[in-house]
């Protein structure tokens, strides 16, 4: 992908969008099975959260800095948790 930005913008999200449409489409047409399921709750997780870190960052361009704030302590919500585990 790097080398596809490189490029130029549009072939990388032309293929961007290729391999998310294919995907889609994979997980539509074995929709009957469950692994394609979860597979696809999954997906829309992790596309979820990239949504919420998009717009936090984009809010942070703008200059409003809470949302990244916001971002920094989520990620670091995991590592705070597993050292209270060790």
């Amino acid at each position: 992908m790097a080398h596809l930005l490189q490029v130029g913008d549009a072939p990388f999200m032309l293929t961007k969008l290729a391999i998310g449409s294919f995907a889609a489409y994979v997980l539509y047409r074995c929709s009957h099975l469950p692994i394609a399921q979860r597979g696809m709750q999954l997906a829309l997780t992790v596309y979820i959260g990239l949504m919420f870190a998009h717009i936090a960052t984009g809010l942070s361009a703008l200059g409003w800095s809470r949302p990244l704030a916001m971002v920094t302590f989520v990620s670091n919500l995991p590592s705070a948790v597993l050292t209270l585990f060790s």
